[in-house]
């Protein structure tokens, strides 16, 4: 089953894309480049796939300080974030568009294959950051995620029995202690606080709650009977104050009256007729004598004669009020009487027969009380001291046996715990050794001879997530970050990188975000090499790039790769957005010039001669051919063609597939011959070169085309730079191959490019 590609992504108000931009990709290729200069829209490019298949909000601005909401800055100028959109379609034809949607999150219309992105900030946490940083980095592409996810719940459930068996500890040595208080102040000092706690738990506390209860009857009812003895004497005492007020009033009344018998008893008799007539509004006559009266007049007589007598009657209704509160307190007394008798026979009741004699009548009783309610403290005392031992030992034995299941237990998940952890942590060193092959297997590559590398990653054992790592210096094992330099940091971050993403599924995305700022220009041809090299493990590379050079490369032929997609960023405007094109090999190039209708003689001119150095230069490097020494590398078209001497010129030959080999004598020879014609069209202002015609530049043109055709493989489109058999060389596909290996009495070159050996 083939690799899933991007085929075309299009993209809408996303970041630097102001305007609608599309963007084809060649989904025959492993490795697409795309260059530009700074601020071209190279990040807007790998942020749009980055938002589209990893349903990223957050994409470059990730570890950007603007803010928490990071995805409102996603949006072009003078656009909403309702019209941003990234479109997507894959090497399937399927095409899936994607939008921002409620709170920041991405949707997708069909699902995408996901991508794997390295900017530069994740390089440096990768290489240079804390081991916690650093395993986050990568933590998707090491972590065994269902092992994790039990070893965290396991780590939970250890964490909860840890917490109970302190809890359960706690519990059980306070009881502990508070039993030594109670045996340190009434226990047997002849045996030790546990047993005797353990003997007094065993002893049957429903006697001493029946005695308790039975004494706390018996003060209950006593102090019942006592209120109810001193509300007694209080209604008697009562009793006799009212008496004695009553007296005190009939000497008063008596004294009123004295001379006045008759008087005695007439201030009600008038109160009564007034009441009489006072409801009666018609009365003719007297109700007593029969005679004739007048109504008015005689209430106003009645009135005024009960008035002359109101001393008297206020003695009197005093009087009255007093004999009425005795009747109230006589009955009152009774009713105490009466009610006291019944406490003392229920006292008597709880007591056995002997106690009947001292316990006749309440006052033999209440003799008792002070007796009885010490009696009942102590029962009281002695029952709650059994109590708090009982409970106390119950807890400390209950809690004794849950710290010790406890104990058992988080032994047991402990055990579990580091099993799991130890499981997960050879799981990922294994991957990490893996890794480990890989990145050393890259970076050799790319640092090679330079007694560096050997890097070998590996988990901190007393760590949950620590990710250390170490490398040779010089034979030493060191920490790269403290002696490797900013490039070789940078490349390691890169080797780093594709050996995870190869390790977590062939046939994956790869983006790589402008990665390589800081590594020179001969490091820079070894990893580009090897980038080339590893880009058949995956399934498409982007890689985004400010490096001229990196794109010059892959336009001459000996870097020439037909894998590799080169596009071109153009400049960018607020108006235009991110506009690219398709970047030429060198030699499309020339041969569009050669057919345009308006012919440009010193541009093909001057281009067939730049061609034709950089095939040479390649061909005199290859075999260590004679060239004059200069303190530049830089030599002439003459130079170089007299560099390949006959003898040499007799045995270059070219063979494709199974067709007869060519020889390249007479190609260099007819080359030779016209490189003239560079000289002065191309390179010269003269007006020799206005002599030749069009034909002739276009000869010179084609015949250089030719050539450089000839020098490339037809089925990989690359150079041969390879020496696989030890007797020839080849291109990457095996499918072309340049003899001889060396030139005669010559010895084998470094396979390295021209631009590596000048650098």
């Amino acid at each position: 089953m083939s690799s899933v590609k991007i085929k075309q992504i299009k993209l809408r108000k996303f970041r630097g894309a102001t305007d609608e931009t599309t963007i084809d990709f060649d989904c025959q290729k492993h490795m697409v480049v795309i260059f530009g200069e700074n601020g071209t829209g190279k990040t807007t490019i790998l942020d749009s796939v980055d938002f589209a298949c990893n349903q990223c909000p957050e994409v470059s601005l990730k570890n950007k300080s603007v803010g928490k909401n990071k995805y409102k800055y996603l949006n072009s100028l003078a656009s909403k974030l309702d019209e941003l959109e990234v479109e997507v379609t894959t090497s399937q034809d399927i095409t899936s568009s994607a939008k921002l949607v409620s709170k920041g999150e991405v949707s997708v219309s069909e699902e995408l294959p996901p991508v794997e992105i390295l900017r530069r900030d994740s390089i440096l946490k990768i290489v240079t950051g804390q081991p916690k940083e650093r395993f986050n980095e990568i933590r998707n592409m090491v972590s065994f995620p269902r092992i994790k996810q039990m070893e965290d719940a396991l780590r939970l459930y250890y964490k909860n029995v840890q917490e109970a068996l302190n809890e359960a500890t706690k519990e059980y040595q306070q009881a502990e202690t508070a039993l030594n208080e109670t045996w340190k102040n009434v226990g047997n000092k002849e045996k030790e606080a546990l047993e005797w706690a353990k003997e007094r738990s065993a002893v049957n506390k429903d006697d001493l709650e029946k005695d308790k209860n039975l004494w706390e009857e018996v003060v209950q009812k006593a102090e019942s009977l006592k209120l109810k003895t001193e509300l007694l004497e209080s209604k008697k005492s009562e009793y006799v104050s009212t008496q004695t007020a009553i007296q005190k009033k009939k000497d008063e009344l008596q004294e009123n009256v004295k001379g006045e018998a008759k008087k005695e008893g007439l201030v009600p008799l008038l109160e009564k007729a007034k009441d009489y007539i006072e409801n009666h509004d018609n009365l003719p006559e007297c109700p007593v004598c029969s005679n004739n009266i007048q109504r008015d007049d005689l209430l106003a007589d009645i009135s005024s004669r009960i008035d002359k007598m109101k001393d008297l009657k206020r003695i009197q209704d005093e009087l009255s009020r007093l004999e009425k509160d005795q009747e109230i307190q006589q009955r009152q007394i009774k009713e105490s009487e009466d009610s006291i008798s019944q406490p003392v026979a229920d006292i008597k009741a709880l007591f056995d027969n002997k106690q009947d004699e001292k316990l006749k009548n309440p006052s033999m009783v209440l003799g008792y009380l002070t007796a009885w309610k010490t009696k009942a403290g102590e029962k009281q005392k002695e029952f709650n001291q059994i109590e708090l031992i009982q409970l106390s030992y119950k807890t400390y034995c209950e809690k004794k046996e849950d710290a010790e299941n406890s104990s058992k237990k988080s032994d047991k998940a402990k055990e579990l715990l580091d099993e799991l952890e130890r499981i997960r942590k050879a799981k990922v060193d294994g991957v990490l050794k893996t890794i480990s092959t890989s990145v050393e297997r890259m970076y050799i590559k790319v640092h090679p001879n330079e007694g560096i590398g050997a890097v070998k990653f590996y988990l901190d054992a007393k760590k949950a997530e620590s990710l250390e790592f170490d490398g040779d210096f010089q034979g030493s094992s060191v920490p790269p970050q403290a002696y490797y330099s900013e490039s070789h940091l940078d490349t390691l971050g890169v080797c780093i990188f594709l050996a995870l993403a190869q390790y977590k599924g062939a046939d994956g995305i790869l983006l790589l975000d402008d990665v390589l700022t800081s590594v020179d220009q001969q490091h820079m041809d070894r990893i580009i090499n090897m980038l080339e090299e590893e880009s058949g493990n995956f399934g498409q590379i982007i890689i985004s790039t400010h490096y001229r050079p990196w794109r010059d490369k892959y336009r001459m032929p000996a870097q020439q790769k037909n894998n590799v997609e080169l596009i071109e960023l153009l400049p960018w405007s607020s108006d235009a957005g991110v506009r690219h094109t398709r970047t030429k090999f060198f030699v499309d190039e020339i041969r569009d010039l050669i057919n345009e209708q308006v012919f440009n003689r010193q541009s093909v001119a001057s281009k067939a001669g730049v061609l034709l150095e950089h095939i040479l230069d390649e061909v005199v490097l290859k075999y260590s051919l004679r060239v004059p020494r200069r303190p530049v590398q830089k030599y002439t078209l003459n130079e170089l063609f007299n560099a390949i001497d006959s003898q040499m010129r007799k045995l270059l030959k070219i063979t494709k597939g199974v067709t007869a080999p060519v020889q390249l004598q007479q190609n260099l020879t007819d080359l030779h011959n016209s490189v003239f014609i560079r000289n002065e069209v191309g390179g010269h202002y003269n007006e020799t070169g206005a002599l030749l015609s069009d034909d002739q530049v276009k000869d010179f043109g084609s015949l250089v085309v030719s050539f450089a055709e000839l020098m490339l493989c037809d089925t990989c489109g690359a150079f041969p730079n390879k020496n696989k058999s030890g007797s020839y060389w080849e291109c990457g596909c095996g499918q072309m191959k340049l003899e001889p290996l060396v030139r005669p009495g010559g010895q084998l070159m470094g396979v390295v490019s021209a631009e590596e050996a000048k650098a």
